[in-house]
């Protein structure tokens, strides 16, 4: 029978004199994972029996290809209690000494097993360590057959000459290979240890953390909230600080459902605030109709002056007079009259502007994208790589959020996203070529292991049968010595 390509601990289940059971957890590609789990038979298929995620036992056989990591929990059975000693006959029974009688028929209870916790594997000397057990288990069964062969020799009065020579033949045949035998099982079970952890390795998101997901959301909103304290003020700089924050969302935050909000804030503020400068900017031209012609003028020059002035300290501060918004002075005309054209210039195009078809769609975008890259990371952490990389595929959200206007959402959010989705593409496809080229080697690893131990197997497995057969035969006397032919029979006269 051909033994198993990957798991390396199934070469070693059939061993009956072992002094402790041996279990298995067991992680399948499919993510399926099974605890306390026995080996029913393992070759091309491997066939076991344990308890599934939701505690049922159950019996299941798949291809072994399909077992990405199977760790061994020993279970080491506990030495049946010492048994008390029997009351002397002589002495008066009493309560306590009797009730041992009383219970002498019972069966004992079985002894308790505690399984061992998983324990990761720390560092290359523990790994060593395991690879040497596990070599001693590949070679353990044919070193036992090879004392087999002796003690069937022992047991048989006199052992014919070419059983003996058989015997001894096969025994230096075997001895001689089992060197190579623990070497092979040394490196079979490096390279399953590697293997197991190249299909299920941890991976975490460090580009963007978990911490960092919402940071757009959180953003665009707290700018909407610090726009609608201001627009709700009833003093005319409240709101003109209102229609500034609205610009920081046009410019970076249409992403978010508030956007729709925000806009018919915004349209609402300019309303009012047209409303009063148009009122402010009527009664201070009344006025100065009023005026004479020296003073009137004197004002106007006045006006442009703070206007300069205005002009001035905006520049001073990077932003232009032309497209920041600010508070006019109520009797200044010059600024009042500019005021004016801005809002209702503002208005008109707000009018013939139609929001993009993508406006407060960011947010769930973003989660479905979340969703995808938590998905493949669960495929990828127990080897699913395939499945990984097919969950990404198939993930239509980032290519929406890739083309997305810098006005739904800006570089800063989006590079993040598409840095830590290019980080984990790479991760998948650097496992999944190690993966692979670590199956490949172990698989011709094992296989010479297989051939090895099977041809050993074979040799001794038959000469074991003749021993056999020769004992089932033996009389109890001296088959090696040439019997006397009998006399021949007297001739009849």
């Amino acid at each position: 029978m051909k033994h198993s390509v990957l798991i390396l601990p199934l070469l070693a289940l059939t061993a009956a004199f072992s002094q402790a059971a041996t279990v298995y957890t067991i992680h399948l590609v499919s993510s399926e994972k099974f605890t306390d789990c026995s080996i029913l038979y393992a070759a091309e298929s491997t066939k076991f029996r344990g308890k599934d995620s939701s505690g049922k036992m159950v019996t299941k056989e798949v291809p072994s290809s399909h077992i990405v990591m199977m760790r061994e929990v020993v279970v080491e059975e506990k030495p049946a209690p010492e048994q008390e000693k029997e009351p002397s006959t002589d002495a008066t029974p009493t309560t306590e000494q009797t009730a041992p009688e009383a219970n002498a028929e019972t069966p004992a209870a079985p002894a308790a097993t505690e399984a061992k916790p998983e324990e990761p594997i720390a560092d290359g000397n523990i790994a060593q360590k395991e690879g040497e057990q596990k070599a001693k288990d590949v070679t353990l069964r044919l070193r036992t057959k090879l004392a087999s062969i002796d003690e069937g020799l022992a047991s048989i009065t006199k052992p014919s000459r070419s059983l003996v020579t058989r015997a001894n033949a096969t025994k230096t045949r075997v001895s001689r290979r089992l060197e190579t035998m623990d070497k092979l099982a040394l490196e079979v079970s490096a390279l399953q240890e590697q293997f197991n952890q190249a299909g299920a390795a941890d991976y975490q998101f460090t580009i963007v953390t978990p911490e960092q997901r919402d940071a757009y959301v959180r953003d665009a909103q707290a700018a909407y909230k610090a726009m609608r304290v201001d627009m709700k003020q009833k003093k005319g700089r409240r709101k003109v600080g209102g229609l500034d924050k609205f610009e920081i969302m046009r410019e970076r935050y249409q992403g978010i459902p508030e956007y729709k909000s925000a806009y018919e804030w915004y349209l609402r503020t300019l309303r009012s605030l047209n409303r009063q400068w148009t009122k402010q900017l009527a009664a201070e031209e009344s006025r100065r109709k009023k005026l004479q012609p020296d003073r009137a003028r004197a004002a106007k020059e006045q006006d442009q002056a703070q206007f300069d002035k205005l002009t001035a300290q905006l520049k001073a501060e990077g932003d232009d007079i032309a497209t920041v918004w600010y508070v006019p002075n109520a009797r200044n005309v010059r600024m009042l009259s500019t005021a004016v054209h801005k809002v209702e210039a503002a208005l008109r195009s707000a009018e013939k502007e139609t929001l993009d078809d993508a406006v407060g769609t960011v947010p769930d975008l973003i989660n479905q994208y979340w969703e995808a890259m938590d998905s493949a990371r669960t495929a990828l952490v127990t080897g699913n790589f395939d499945g990984a990389e097919k969950i990404l595929q198939e993930d239509g959200s980032f290519p929406i959020l890739n083309r997305l206007s810098a006005k739904l959402i800006p570089n800063e959010y989006r590079d993040g996203l598409r840095k830590q989705r290019q980080d984990f593409q790479n991760e998948i496809r650097n496992r999944s070529r190690k993966y692979a080229s670590l199956k490949r080697d172990l698989e011709r690893r094992t296989s010479m292991l297989d051939r090895e131990t099977s041809g050993a197997d074979a040799q001794l497995d038959s000469v074991l049968e003749e021993i056999a057969k020769e004992r089932d035969t033996d009389t109890g006397e001296k088959t090696m010595e040439v019997e006397k032919p009998a006399a021949p029979a007297p001739k009849k006269k």
